[in-house]
């Protein structure tokens, strides 16, 4: 069994830690709202306003990341968590909710892009996959943990409470990134936009926009519509952690795969997340079950096959900058994707919506092909 290093160690804590405050109130902030009175096309755009921080700044962090410790940076991540779900439980109308989502959105942009930058930077070569392959299951550990706890404490006292006490679990992480020590480039890299940096991968970030809309559907849309559907927030919280103990489950089962055939991956992730979306209309638990359960094992292999795309064809030196793209290409898609989503379940059919919804998933499989070329052997 391979010895984890103290900084490596440190890392995996925090990332649990910061990972379950997040997730645990994460799917009833769209039940909350509900709660006040919002529609769907409310829901959405709160939601944009969380993912909004995430489209822009992870690339520009990683413009700067090389003059700053990335320690420091990463502290961001736990301290405005902590902010942020404090000031979601005393919000009262939309505006106070929007900004305590806004600081959220905030907080991730120090949470994936810093810590994966640490493992891509500070780490060797030969030990850097399962470092990251390590940090996801951690991290996606508590996704799946946080969503069953964060039922369970809302049914005991309230969405609330829910919010205060996931603020604190937050604020734990603080000591153990502080321990982890500075973590300052030694030499500044300047990042130009050529071959063999962000280009030659321009494919994969547009299937990574069509494959997220998969994701911002599920993660900022369900939970509402499943609950105006008779669901409980207790099944709401189970259904996620299902769908978190997949995802878990695909990092690990993938990461540990001799080779990686990443165009077959993300072909094959596409198709399945057009599927799961379409069988939406279904408000039915042994349908929504399955296919959120092949949700998380799609979400966890599509971003490992991104990942090792990114190592194998991005030049040393511009793979953090790489990876804030790729980050900042997710953020955009959950900007503009939940508030389409809530004006077609406002103003048409359910089954239309998600139909319409799909098809647009599926419409980038044909990239695939792009990508196949891109990686022949010149």
């Amino acid at each position: 069994m391979r010895k984890m290093s103290s900084l490596e160690l440190k890392l995996h804590i925090s990332a649990f830690i910061i990972g379950l405050g997040l997730s645990s109130p994460a799917y009833f902030i769209p039940i909350f709202l509900q709660g006040l009175g919002a529609g769907y096309t409310i829901v959405g755009v709160i939601g944009s306003v969380r993912s909004t921080p995430y489209a822009v700044l992870p690339i520009l962090i990683g413009l700067v990341m090389g003059k700053h410790d990335m320690r420091k940076l990463y502290l961001f991540s736990s301290f405005l968590s902590f902010i942020g779900l404090l000031s979601l439980a005393f919000s009262h109308n939309y505006i106070e909710i929007g900004i305590a989502n806004f600081l959220l959105g905030v907080s991730l942009v120090f949470y994936w892009p810093i810590a994966e930058s640490i493992i891509a930077e500070f780490f060797p070569e030969n030990s850097r996959w399962k470092v990251y392959s390590s940090f996801s299951t951690s991290w996606s550990t508590a996704y799946f943990v946080g969503p069953i706890l964060g039922g369970v404490i809302a049914e005991l006292t309230s969405l609330r409470m829910l919010f205060a006490i996931s603020g604190i679990v937050c604020a734990l992480a603080i000591p153990f990134i502080y321990l982890m020590g500075e973590l300052r480039l030694r030499e500044s890299i300047k990042i130009s936009f050529k071959a063999g940096g962000l280009t030659s991968i321009w494919p994969l970030y547009v299937m990574v926009f069509f494959f997220t809309i998969g994701m911002a559907c599920y993660i900022l849309i369900s939970p509402s519509y499943l609950y105006e559907s008779g669901w409980s927030n207790f099944m709401v919280g189970a259904l996620f952690t299902v769908f978190g103990v997949a995802r878990t489950a695909a990092y690990m089962l993938v990461s540990r795969l001799e080779i990686i055939d990443e165009a077959k991956i993300l072909i094959l992730s596409l198709v399945l997340q057009s599927l799961v979306i379409f069988l939406h209309v279904y408000a039915l638990p042994e349908i929504i079950f399955p296919t959120l359960t092949i949700a998380g094992l799609i979400n966890g292999a599509y971003f490992v096959a991104s990942f090792s795309l990114i190592s194998k064809k991005v030049e040393s030196g511009y793979r953090s900058i790489s990876i804030g793209f790729l980050e900042s290409i997710i953020g955009l898609s959950f900007i503009v994707v939940p508030p389409f989503i809530g004006l077609l379940l406002d103003h048409l059919n359910v089954s239309i919506a998600f139909t319409i919804t799909s098809l647009i998933i599926l419409s980038a499989s044909p990239l695939i092909f792009l990508m196949k070329i891109s990686n022949r052997p010149h």
